[in-house]
Order: structure tokens, then sequence, then C-alpha cells
């Protein structure tokens, strides 16, 4: 198995992400190989890990003739959300403000980052050239803190604070039975938690591990992680399951 890092011209990664994919792979004796577009993986073999953003690795499962799967909001999980999630459009919120303040984030992953839609400026960054296209809706709770837990073949590696005040502590009795329900689990995932201005634990949404932000998470943990989802979406063996 050899791993295709996407980098820039000079072979550096393209950002701390991959290199932590990078550290993660040489540091376990894998042969890493920088490439910058797509077309660079023509040489690839379905066994070879591609680590890359969201887009490259859409580009690669598609050049591979696999499915991308999406992840939404499982069903497992919706005694866990302590809020109201809704399906509309993106059309339909901006041209019905009486549905504001409402939290959106496209059903396609990372379409656009989710936003709290107060305001027309707040949709900004939010369309496609007219196109409408399936949104989740939430309605607006008050965080304090948010984190996101490492799962890989269903035992959680790390959970790392990414936003809010790094004073908060939350349910990790709570965290630890959501990760155990999610019984549809990918082999390797993010899920995020967060902590409530009222002091409840709930559970934001769940991460692709084909691309995945670290936040801290240890190169090794996050290279094997990585491997884990490729090994699943193109049905080969996982070599780092070790």
């Amino acid at each position: 198995m050899k791993v295709f890092i996407q980098s820039e011209k000079n072979g550096i990664p393209r950002n701390t992400n991959l290199f932590c994919a990078y550290c993660g792979f040489k540091e376990m004796g894998f042969e890493i190989i920088p490439f910058s577009h797509v077309e660079q993986l023509d040489k690839a073999t379905k066994e070879d890990v591609v680590a890359g953003h969201i887009g490259m690795i859409r580009q690669r499962l598609t050049q591979l003739g696999l499915p991308i799967p999406e992840l939404g909001y499982p069903h497992e999980l919706s005694g866990y959300l302590g809020r109201k999630i809704w399906n509309d459009t993106i059309n339909h919120i901006n041209n019905n403000p009486e549905l504001w303040p409402v939290f959106i984030k496209p059903h396609e992953d990372k379409r656009f980052t989710g936003v709290l839609v107060k305001s027309p400026k707040d949709l900004m960054g939010c369309g496609s050239d007219g196109t409408d296209f399936p949104v989740y809706c939430s309605e607006p709770v008050n965080l304090v803190a948010e984190w996101r837990c490492f799962v890989r073949y269903g035992e959680i590696l790390d959970i790392r604070r990414y936003s809010g005040n790094w004073k908060c502590i939350p349910d990790y009795t709570f965290m630890e039975k959501a990760v155990s329900d999610y019984t549809s689990a990918p082999n390797g995932y993010g899920i995020d938690f967060a902590l409530t201005a009222e002091g409840r634990t709930i559970f934001l949404e769940v991460n692709e591990g084909y691309s995945l932000g670290t936040y801290g998470l240890l190169p090794i943990k996050y290279a094997k992680l990585l491997s884990a989802r490729w090994a699943e979406l193109t049905g080969t063996t996982d070599e780092c399951n070790f």
C-alpha cells in the first residue's frame, strides 16, 4: 500500500491536517507520494490510501466508480440531538425570513460551512448559481464549547475541544453512549458534541472519516483512522488495522 497525499507543487502537504497524515503514515513506514491533481492518481491502485480535501477525495471515489455516502443525522442518534432538526431547501430558507433565526447546513458534505441565519448577509456564499438544494435545519442553541470525538472501529481514539471555553467539561458518559448506540457507524469518523449554556451535552453532527480536521489528534491515530475509512469505502484490506 502506498499513500498519496495532496500537496503543493514543492511537495509539502497542503494543510496541517494533511501534514499530520503525512507524519502518521511516514512513522508507520509507508511510502508517501505527493500529488496535486486527481489525474496524477491514474497509477494509484484502489488499495492505495488517498489523503486530501473533501472535494479531492470525492473526485477519487468517482474516478474509481465508487458511491459517495452522505452520513447526515443517523437515526440511532436522534435522541441525542437535544434540539429540533428538520429538512428544507436553501431557496425556501432564503425566501422566508419568518423562519429565521435558524441554523442550516447542506445535505452534501461541506458544500458550505453550517451557518446561523439571522439576516440576509448570513446567506452570502450559501447559494449555487440559482440552484436549489436540500439543507438540514436546526433551531438555534446557545453553545459554550464544542468537541470532536475521533472514532475508529467503534473505539474513541481521543476527544479534542475545537471551540469555546476551555474550562468547560462535557458529559463524557453521554458521548460514550452515543458512540455505542451508533450501530451503523462507518469504520472511521468524527462525531461532534457541544455543551449548552444550560449545561446540557448534545450531539451536533457526524463527520466523514476520509477527510477530517485533526484538532490536535496524534498523527498515527489520524493516519489509522483515514486508512480504516478508505479501506471500508473501497472494499480493500486496512493495512493499518493493528
